[in-house]
């Protein structure tokens, strides 16, 4: 395992290497604080060490034995991929420039390859950023198998308070789907390194000065949303919905999502640690973006996609869901969004990416770089940690597509 701080020149690609909360007790100069963790190198700090900035509740690992992850032929470090420039780049550099902290990579149920780097270990969580809402997905996947949800109702029949609020009157599919019709807040005044969909939550959490009338909890946040346009005209990619369909569900189950997702799909998959989400005031956990978990862990839900819902013979997540993930979204609502460029001909559904490539696989799409692809026909995963700085859409996304296809064609041959 390489710790790229003995090269900070190609790790931080221009960043000046500085030693960030380092010393009893650090000097000012290299804390974390509102006014720099989303930039390199306080940003990779903040992403690893999310639980000593705000608030957090565990996702319990259960009591049960760790499941085995075996290794398979190892993918050479050193393997040609296509670089940032275009031009064949040796993986390990490729990783480098991309500013990934972890990648591991599954072929045929084995590890093929794991790196970590800038001071990430096996054994350290992550955050995940909206690869999280990816977990919400699946969450309220199988509650909806269970009878518990029923997608084609509105927010506000699980929620009553979201009567007249823009979210409301959105079906939790919708909501899933990411076609609300909502309206970011104005970003005046805010660090221009945060995207629109940031709007509101990181003052929530304390990681940035909350404004007058701005909301403090995630409950408030659902609340406050203006209103756009009608439900499912399009693809509007926004924090909301998911702290929306999230309220939603404590209230039909009357428990707190951590619980749930421990219970329903962290427990089965035999992790190593417990994951953890950070958490506002009230203890509502952020489900949009504030799970954290170690690579392997993450690469274990990875392989219950993989393997359509299974997991040691058990079908944890409903097949009927996973094929909904494939075949359910609208098609050209994706091309019409963002998302279209780094992933043509691909869906949305249920807060999962369908590539739309030869590989047909699934992706979980988060902020810096944070990613689970698995391809059943690849019989490949890939998780991958990152602490890319940045706006979306941010231009490391289509190599970082491009990287998934080209490592499935580098193990099927």
């Amino acid at each position: 395992m390489e710790d790229l701080h003995s090269q900070p020149a190609a790790a931080y690609r221009g960043h000046p290497p500085v030693e960030v909360m380092t010393g009893y007790p650090p000097p000012a100069e290299s804390r974390v604080t509102p006014d720099n963790w989303f930039k390199l190198p306080y940003l990779r700090w903040s992403l690893m060490n999310r639980s000593l900035s705000v608030p957090t509740v565990d996702v319990w690992r259960g009591a049960g034995p760790v499941s085995a992850l075996p290794a398979g032929p190892a993918l050479p470090e050193d393997v040609r991929v296509t670089g940032l420039d275009g031009e064949p780049t040796p993986l390990l550099d490729h990783l480098r420039a991309l500013e990934v902290d972890g990648l591991l990579v599954m072929h045929d149920g084995a590890i093929v390859f794991e790196r970590y780097f800038h001071g990430m270990r096996p054994q350290m969580r992550h955050g995940t950023a909206s690869v999280s809402k990816s977990f919400l997905g699946v969450v309220a996947g199988v509650l909806a198998h269970q009878g518990v949800l029923d997608f084609s109702r509105q927010a506000s029949y699980y929620v009553p308070e979201m009567r007249g609020a823009a979210m409301g009157g959105a079906t939790l599919q919708q909501l899933l789907d990411m076609q609300a019709g909502i309206v970011r807040p104005s970003l005046d005044g805010r660090p221009g390194n945060l995207g629109p969909q940031d709007g509101g939550v990181y003052e929530i959490l304390g990681l940035l000065p909350r404004r007058p009338g701005a909301p403090d909890n995630f409950y408030d946040f659902v609340l406050q949303k203006p209103a756009s346009g009608e439900h499912g005209q399009k693809l509007y990619y926004d924090n909301g919905p998911p702290e929306a369909l999230a309220w939603a569900i404590r209230r039909a189950t009357g428990r707190p999502i951590a619980e749930l997702l421990s219970e329903l799909v962290y427990q089965p998959l035999g992790p190593e640690r417990d994951a953890y989400y950070s958490v506002d005031p009230t203890g509502a956990e952020f489900t949009a973006g504030g799970l954290a978990m170690t690579m392997r862990d993450m690469a274990r839900f990875g392989e219950l996609l993989r393997n359509e819902g299974t997991w040691n013979g058990k079908q944890v997540v409903p097949q009927s869901f996973i094929d909904d993930l494939h075949h359910g979204g609208n098609r050209a609502f994706h091309a019409e969004s963002r998302f279209a460029a780094a992933n043509p001909g691909g869906a949305y559904r249920n807060y999962f990416h369908a590539d739309g490539g030869r590989w047909q696989g699934l992706c979980a799409h988060g902020r810096y770089g944070q990613r689970i692809y698995a391809s059943t026909k690849a019989k490949l995963v890939v998780a991958q940690f990152g602490a890319a700085p940045g706006t979306s859409p941010h231009p490391f996304e289509a190599p970082i597509a491009r990287l998934h296809a080209e490592l499935a064609q580098l193990l099927n041959g």
